[in-house]
């Protein structure tokens, strides 16, 4: 009986920590890390929120776990890209699914509704959005890459903080200043390098990677050349696809290509040793973030930022 008691005494502080551990509640739950720094523009420090997928991992392969299912079960709100980038959603009207009381909604919804803040200064920039919104978002790459459109994005940010306004009134005032205050600075950001490629012909730009920035692309006037044309970062391109687009780069006399995050490395070295002096800089296609980046804090404005660097570096 004895030791029956020092054992329960030496068990319970563990108990203890993890009832405490699994009785968390968050406010939000979101999918995914550029879902995550998206939203924490909006809400600040005001909202507490769980990011579902590991930073590492791609979300084609990504499933939940159970405890990350209990969260999603307990908190107000759920917030994804798309189902095309969530699958193990398998479709919208299955979301309903693995949630509890709360609501939800997707960058894609979002992206489709209508802006219906009062003030006058928020539209300040209506027209610098609609550059990179002439279609009326009629074919708005559907899928996942339509949030490497940044001009989508400003639009998400700012129907965002009417969502989220009207679930937390209290805090209405404040996500709005803080969605006007990031709309402006990613507007202020792409639009002279946009304006100055809508003057210009279409770039070639070649990508060590998959088709994953048609909404980018569209931003800003770039013909992408992808080394693998599939979306899906699970294909590998074959040693044919490799040479012939090695034998394009020799071709066309290129001399800078840009490759998506985590590149293959044997591609890589491969294209290195054919072409010696070929200079190879990033486009983030905001699949994943590297440890790096996450340490330092750098979210979608930062990458859009260094996206557009690296294709003035070659102007």
């Amino acid at each position: 009986m004895k030791k029956l008691f020092v054992t329960l005494f030496i068990l319970s502080p563990l108990f203890i920590l993890h009832a405490c551990g699994s009785s968390y509640t968050y406010d939000i739950v979101v999918s995914d890390y550029f879902t995550y720094d998206i939203v924490k523009q909006v809400t600040g420090d005001e909202l507490t929120i769980k990011t579902l997928q590991p930073i590492h991992m791609d979300y084609h392969t990504y499933e939940p776990s159970s405890s990350d299912l209990v969260d999603l079960k307990k908190s107000d709100v759920f917030i994804y890209i798309s189902i095309n980038s969530s699958p193990w959603l398998v479709s919208d009207d299955k979301v309903s699914n693995v949630l509890g009381k709360g609501t939800y909604t997707s960058f894609e919804v979002l992206l489709d509704l209508e802006v219906t803040h009062e003030e006058e200064t928020w539209h300040d920039h209506e027209s610098e959005t609609d550059h990179g919104d002439e279609d009326n978002h009629d074919d708005h790459d559907h899928g996942f890459d339509f949030i490497s459109n940044p001009f989508y994005v400003a639009t998400i940010v700012q129907n965002l903080s009417d969502y989220l306004g009207e679930l937390y009134p209290e805090l209405k005032q404040i996500f709005d200043l803080n969605a006007h205050d990031y709309h402006d600075k990613l507007i202020n950001l792409i639009t002279p390098y946009h304006d100055i490629r809508e003057q210009l012909a279409p770039l070639d730009v070649y990508f060590i990677g998959h088709n994953a920035l048609n909404g980018f692309s569209k931003s800003f006037n770039l013909n992408l050349i992808a080394l693998d044309e599939n979306v899906s970062p699970n294909t590998e391109a074959t040693s044919s696809q490799v040479l012939a687009f090695v034998s394009a780069l020799k071709n066309n006399g290129v001399t800078t290509i840009y490759t998506e995050e985590a590149p293959n490395p044997s591609t890589l070295n491969y294209i290195r040793a054919q072409i010696p002096n070929i200079e190879i800089l990033e486009l983030h296609t905001f699949h994943k973030i590297s440890k790096e980046d996450y340490k330092n804090d750098i979210g979608y404005y930062e990458l859009i930022g260094r996206n557009i660097k690296h294709l003035e570096m070659e102007s």
